[in-house]
């Protein structure tokens, strides 16, 4: 049986500035307090926006399905929040990194249940995991990683410093060599870190395009369906990533994660979701 959460200190709702004082974590299988009600995912971005303006302006006419044009838009998105990150600097990306390592340590330490956690390795110029990792292992947290697998799936494996590395045999990455877990682990699993390259206020998350996150949060959604005690699932983003304006044009298959965490602390969203497991 999931235990209630406590308030936390530091962290805003989506929507909102920054929180001045406590705030409540949102109960299992309920809203953010002081909620008023949100957005859609599947809601249309109003075009006033500048994000939105963007994605229209870029795609035009392109596509001769809805469904095409929606591919086209997300890739201009993609284009955009990608030139972004580049031009956020080493120095920078590593100093955010920083800050949002201490969020997550300083929120999910004191609440964790089962002691296990699933978190992106990070690739490239996203938000350094590295540091985290390290410091959940050592706090005596079981930390998986994500596999990719054909067919665009995930699976799982345990991370430890010094675990044996290989190369995928589907992706451009090193990972853990070992047993490998499906889906139904995440049943008894906390906290899920996920990439993106951009997050909405309505949770809705843009990844690298191949698909495989969204594959797997819409398993997560189908545990906490079916009953299981599901995680809590946050993207990672840097600050300017964590959008206040405008919407990321998303389909039926985007599933929304439950918040973001940024170098300013965490920020959840009001989906209408269930979260579970801390």
């Amino acid at each position: 049986m999931a235990r209630a959460r406590q308030p936390v200190a530091g962290r805003h709702r989506a929507g909102s500035s920054r929180a001045s004082g406590p705030a409540s974590i949102p109960e299992p299988g309920g809203r953010p307090a002081g909620h008023n009600g949100g957005v859609s995912p599947n809601e249309t971005a109003p075009q006033n926006q500048p994000e939105a303006q963007y994605s229209a302006k870029l795609t035009g006419d392109r596509g001769s399905t809805p469904e095409e044009t929606l591919l086209w838009r997300k890739q201009d998105v993609r284009t955009l929040w990608r030139a972004r990150r580049r031009e956020l600097g080493e120095d920078e990306r590593a100093a955010q990194s920083r800050d949002l390592t201490r969020h997550v340590l300083d929120w999910y330490l004191p609440r964790a249940r089962h002691r296990r956690a699933a978190v992106v390795m990070s690739y490239g110029t996203e938000p350094d995991t590295g540091p985290l990792r390290e410091a959940l292992h050592e706090a005596g947290i079981e930390v998986l990683v994500p596999i990719t697998e054909p067919g665009r799936r995930l699976s799982w494996a345990r991370w430890f410093p010094g675990v044996e590395l290989a190369r995928s045999p589907v992706a451009p990455i090193d990972e853990p060599v070992g047993e490998r877990y499906g889906l139904e682990t995440m049943s008894s699993v906390d906290l899920i870190l996920v990439p993106a390259q951009v997050v909405d206020l309505r949770g809705i998350r843009m990844g690298q395009g191949g698909g495989y996150y969204d594959r797997f949060l819409a398993g997560v959604r189908r545990l906490r369906q079916d009953g299981d005690d599901g995680p809590v699932t946050v993207a990672s983003v840097f600050r300017h990533e964590l959008m206040t304006r405008g919407f990321i044009p998303a389909g039926e298959f985007d599933v929304p994660v439950d918040g973001a965490v940024t170098a300013d602390g965490f920020t959840w969203f009001d989906h209408g979701g269930a979260p579970g497991g801390v």
